[in-house]
């Protein structure tokens, strides 16, 4: 799955007027601080464009985490002799943990498609 996710478009793509116009649209809107969500969203040029970035940011954390665990079983393997691979506990929880960031990664992908 390394690199299915391409190149990201950069997050502030918008002119800095526009920018500070948002900026002073949700000051004025709310009494103290805008949540953190709110002013992701306005600095992200929207709410689809924020959940693009944050899909894509889940996508790579299954995508990096899958990498991982795909290593550590291949390390565990390669120290254990052949007949005791299938009853090592640590080794199932390498493929386990390997299999759900594999599927939570197809699953995100397909969604986007």
């Amino acid at each position: 799955m390394t690199g299915s996710t391409g190149a990201l478009p950069r997050p502030f793509n918008a002119p800095l007027s526009l920018i500070s116009h948002r900026l002073d649209a949700l000051e004025r809107r709310h009494d103290d601080a805008p949540s953190r969500g709110v002013l992701r969203t306005a600095l992200l040029d929207g709410s689809d464009r924020h959940a693009a970035l944050a899909r894509a940011a889940v996508l790579r954390l299954h995508d990096r985490l899958a990498a991982e665990a795909r290593q550590g079983a291949a390390r565990r393997r390669r120290a254990l002799p052949a007949d005791r691979t299938a009853g090592d506990a640590w080794l199932s929880r390498l493929t386990t943990a390997l299999a759900h960031h594999r599927n939570a990664a197809s699953l995100l992908f397909l969604a986007e498609a």
